[in-house]
């Protein structure tokens, strides 16, 4: 008997919903497979996500289903409702197919069979059957296979069951990222129990390549957690000639909705064993922070009796609103020694060597119109053998009265007032104390016409000294003083032309084209600052007398409705010094001719037509030498396909014409094929003839994984004998799966590839 039929009634409703429930879980066991995102990464403000169940199973009660199938039928001894021959159900956007659907209402038990397919959305479920138990929500899915089209993950077995309210296990089963009916990879497994918020555990799985088994796994057991809870990270191994065996163990702490931590342990079987400590916190929106440290004992830094054996790095960084509209952020790096990065830097990149830390703790209020900040750093300088020579400046006091006008005059006025203290444990040859400076500026800003522009202003610069001048920990002299002979005079005539071009240009409906002259005139007389404490620059104050001459340029594309786009800036600087007259060099063939008060040309471009090409260019240039002192050329150009071409030109000079930096970096990266990609790197110095740094590699990255292999030769010049070290060469592969991330790594030096005994080689299974 033929039969079509709208079903509202709310049991068939809540029926259907809990056989969609069924196929969800299928999903979340499917999930299961996928890493979830570190516990140490996920937030810890307290929210948490809803669960999958949640957000694409449990459908609305009041939306009706559909039934249409070729036979419908009941048995009224059985309480049994049948429905054969092309069954289809209809709810929403899901829909279920099958050759026959058998309801027991007297067990609560729901049988589909024959080519049974789900779609929800876009993801699909197909088994042979699927029997479940309504009453207990627990069932079972027979040679069924499901598509999760967003993660693109196929799971696949020949019996996947719920037997409890968050318990799964899977027979024979398969997992893949990987489209078509011969994966490129895959994983399969005798047995799968999965208990969601707890762990999953696989016995006898096989990772295939193709159909070639690669490697067999007897048991494995991988964390199933969609929420914060206590409890081990996947755990890291790795080999190397340098530090030997290294593995890592952490251990995430949920210690509260707002705060979690992440103990590492780790042990070096060639080199050292470390304990490490991460620890984040977000208690409220307005207080927040991240502590991290590392103790290292390093058997092979030293002697086993030198205490430098015992290493540790820290960080720490924190953010606070006070009462009062009061801020407070603090940044602390603390370091046992200079050399510690060289072996155990991995936060950093290897090839710049870190040559200092500074930590900082700075409590401020700001208001529309005041700043108060008072701010304590240090300075650790690793290039030197003891950091106790090293000037501190601490603390630091500013008060800071932004720009505004005078109430009832024309005027306006801005001030800063700065206390510093300058410290050192070790004084030799420097000027120890304090300071206290107020920098007072007065502006009268004059608008002639519609275009003129002039702003004349004064500066007075109040100093006040209580310092004393070391030799070798012993005060040579003193001074206590107010220096108030510091005033600098200025004026600055500008004014601005635009002209606005309708015709369509470069893609942008109109161009405007906006051109601004500028002079300014700085004027500082001449005054005595022998007698006075020389900390830094601002107590270098010289005499000026200099007059500057400036043009910009800009044109501003407009896309469309209120967006717009400068595309292309340029502006050129000439001044002309009446006091400092240049008669001074280091020796007398690099003597400027007197009165030659000129000084560099200074030019920058900046060349942005699309978001594909970008092209910044500066140069500072010498009249009177006829050359350029320094100049940076840095072009990126970009196609649609992904190819990038980028080369960044870089050249300074000092006053007798040596180069303090002259070097190119070229950085390549061509699409080969749809899924093959080529690039390559290099890192230039001119001054002295090699590059330091090379780097060329191929990634191969078809639909469900990625191999990448590179190849990197690094250089160094010794800072002492100034020849060019041998160099470090290495390759590198990465191995990546997708639905699992990296999981093979490995790291050998190049020459231990052709037999030589030196270089390392590092191996690490994730």
């Amino acid at each position: 008997m033929a039969g079509k039929g709208q079903f509202i009634h709310r049991r068939d409703r809540i029926t259907h919903e809990r056989l969609l429930s069924l196929f969800s879980y299928c999903v979340i066991v499917c999930l299961t497979l996928t890493p979830p995102l570190s516990a140490a990464q996920r937030p810890t403000d307290g929210s948490n996500a809803a669960s999958p169940l949640k957000q694409s199973t449990i459908l609305p009660t009041d939306v009706p289903i559909e039934l249409s199938a070729e036979r419908l039928s009941f048995n009224y001894d059985t309480n049994t409702y049948t429905a054969r021959g092309n069954v289809t159900l209809r709810q929403g956007n899901t829909r279920m197919r099958a050759d026959s659907i058998q309801y027991e209402g007297s067990t609560g038990e729901l049988t589909a069979r024959g080519r049974v397919i789900v779609r929800m959305g876009s993801d699909v479920v197909e088994a042979d059957k699927i029997a479940l138990k309504l009453a207990n929500a627990t069932g079972v899915l027979f040679n069924g296979k499901l598509l999760l089209t967003k993660h693109n993950v196929y799971l696949e077995g020949k019996k996947l069951e719920r037997t409890g309210t968050s318990t799964y296990r899977v027979e024979e089963g398969s997992f893949t990222t990987c489209d078509g009916a011969r994966p490129d990879w895959r994983i399969t497994g005798q047995d799968l129990d999965v208990t969601l918020e707890g762990y999953g555990t696989l016995k006898n799985g096989i990772f295939y390549i193709k159909d070639i088994p690669v490697f067999y796994l007897p048991w494995l057991v991988y964390p199933v957690k969609q929420k914060r809870q206590t409890g081990f990270l996947m755990p890291s191994l790795s080999n190397s000639t340098l530090r030997g065996f290294d593995v890592r163990f952490p251990f995430f702490l949920a210690i509260s909705r707002s705060v979690d931590a992440t103990i590492t342990p780790r042990i070096c079987t060639k080199r050292a064993i470390q304990a490490s400590l991460e620890c984040r916190y977000v208690p409220y929106e307005d207080l927040s922070g991240r502590f991290y440290g590392e103790y290292t004992y390093d058997w092979k830094f030293g002697p086993e009796t030198d205490p430098r054996s015992h290493r540790f790095y820290v960080t720490w960084r924190h953010d606070q609103d006070l009462a009062g509209l009061v801020k407070l952020k603090a940044n602390v790096a603390w370091v046992s020694d200079r050399e510690y990065f060289e072996i155990w830097g991995g936060r950093f990149d290897r090839r710049k060597r870190v040559r200092y830390l500074e930590s900082n703790a700075v409590v401020y209020r700001q208001s529309n119109n005041l700043l108060f900040q008072a701010e304590a750093r240090h300075f650790d300088n690793l290039d030197i053998p003891d950091n106790a020579v090293t000037v501190q400046n601490l603390p630091i006091v500013t008060g800071t009265a932004f720009n505004q006008q005078v109430p009832y005059t024309p005027l306006y006025l801005s001030s800063n007032i700065v206390y510093n203290h300058f410290y050192a444990p070790i004084m030799h040859k420097q000027w120890l104390g304090s300071r206290l400076q107020f920098d007072t500026r007065v502006s009268l800003p004059i608008v002639l016409g519609r275009y003129l522009k002039i702003e004349p202003s004064i500066t007075y610069f109040g100093k006040a000294y209580s310092a004393r001048y070391y030799e070798h920990d012993k005060s040579l002299r003193s001074v206590s003083a107010l220096r108030t002979d510091l005033f600098q005079l200025n004026g600055d005539l500008f004014t601005d032309l635009d002209s606005v071009y309708n015709a369509a240009f470069l893609g942008f409906q109109r161009i405007k084209h906006n051109v601004r002259p500028r002079f300014t005139w700085t004027y500082r007389p001449r005054t005595d600052s022998q007698i006075y404490p020389q900390f830094d620059e601002s107590d270098r104050l010289d005499e000026i007398s200099l007059v500057t001459a400036e043009l910009r340029q800009a044109l501003t594309g407009r896309l469309g409705p209120h967006q717009y786009l400068d595309f292309m800036t340029l502006r050129i600087s000439q001044g002309y010094d009446f006091s400092n007259l240049r008669a001074t060099g280091h020796s007398e063939e690099h003597r400027y001719p007197l009165g030659s008060g000129w000084t560099s040309c200074q030019a920058e471009l900046t060349f942005k037509p699309h978001s594909l090409v970008d092209l910044v260019a500066q140069a500072d240039y010498d009249p009177l030498q006829n050359r350029a002192r320094q100049y940076s050329l840095s072009l990126g150009v970009m196609d649609h396909r992904g190819d990038l071409l980028r080369v960044l030109h870089q050249f300074v000079e000092d006053e007798t014409r040596k180069d303090l930096n002259r070097q190119t970096n070229v950085n390549v990266q061509v699409k080969l094929g749809s899924t093959l990609d080529c690039f390559f790197e290099n890192q230039y110095t001119h001054q002295f003839h090699f590059s330091y740094y090379t780097s060329v590699g191929l990634i191969y990255h078809p639909q469900c994984w990625n191999v990448e292999l590179r190849y990197s030769e690094a250089r160094a010049r010794d800072p002492v004998t100034r020849e060019i070290e041998e160099p470090d060469q290495t390759i590198f592969m990465t191995i990546s799966l997708y639905g699992l991330g990296q999981v093979y790594r490995t790291t050998r030096d190049w020459g231990e590839l052709l037999g030589e005994p030196t270089g390392s080689a590092e191996t690490t299974f994730r």
